[in-house]
């Protein structure tokens, strides 16, 4: 017998052969995969729930910036001016009734000249603060951001941040969110059952995901999470992976 034929592909029946042999090992194979897959598959089932809330904004934060410049000499002069300006626009904010706020220290920065030749030069200081308000009053807080004159003043600049409008209770709202997202999934679960004749048992384990604030009506979610700061009526949305016995 010539053994060397055996490996001879030229010959028709043996390439015939040859793939025959391994074709049979590759469906052996996925056999062998596909029973066990179907296998975990009837042991258990992991789905995704999944729960939402409406919440009204609570509590609302209003950054006021201030800033003055001066020459080189008189950098002393700026914080004067700031100091002036934010017992100014305090006493008029407790007049208005609001009167939680703080006031971050007075910073500056050194401003310069950069001509087209030479060495850049020194030509004085820029001075800022903020006034950061708080209030749990949305509605009051927001029509006072929305006007800036009452806090002006002839030697120094003022601008407003955006109004940021949150919801104090999240956390409490986070917890009866999950509990809900789990009995979604249980019934989720119990539906992709009964297609199969099967019943659905005890919750082997399920992890939660990040907790999603978005504007009423809002769809554009993150793997990060997200906190909408803009809109005083939100949703907050909760998600959760389980896996129940089957």
């Amino acid at each position: 017998m010539n053994v060397g034929k055996l490996f001879d592909y030229s010959v028709p029946m043996v390439a015939a052969a040859t793939i025959l042999v391994v074709g049979a090992v590759i469906v052996s194979v996925i056999g062998a995969y596909t029973a066990y897959d179907i296998k975990l598959s009837r042991d258990s089932v992991e789905v995704t729930g999944s729960a939402k809330q409406a919440v009204v904004a609570d509590t609302a934060r209003w950054t006021l910036s201030l800033d003055t410049r001066t020459g080189v000499g008189d950098q002393q002069l700026g914080y004067r001016r700031l100091e002036d300006a934010t017992n100014k626009i305090i006493s008029y904010l407790a007049a208005q009734g609001f009167d939680s706020y703080e006031t971050p220290a007075i910073t500056s920065y050194t401003n310069y000249t950069y001509p087209q030749y030479g060495e850049p030069t020194l030509i004085g200081f820029t001075v800022s603060r903020q006034i950061i308000v708080r209030s749990s009053d949305v509605e009051r807080i927001s029509e006072l951001a929305n006007t800036i004159e009452p806090f002006t003043g002839s030697n120094y600049n003022v601008t407003t941040q955006s109004l940021e409008l949150t919801y104090s209770k999240l956390d409490e709202v986070r917890v009866t969110l999950l509990s809900e997202a789990i009995k979604d999934a249980q019934a989720r679960a119990e539906a992709i059952a009964s297609d199969s004749g099967r019943s659905v048992g005890t919750l082997r384990n399920a992890s939660s995901g990040v907790v999603q604030v978005l504007p009423e009506g809002g769809i554009e979610i993150s793997d990060y999470g997200s906190y909408d700061t803009q809109s005083k009526n939100k949703e907050v949305m909760v998600t959760v992976r389980a896996t129940f016995s089957l």
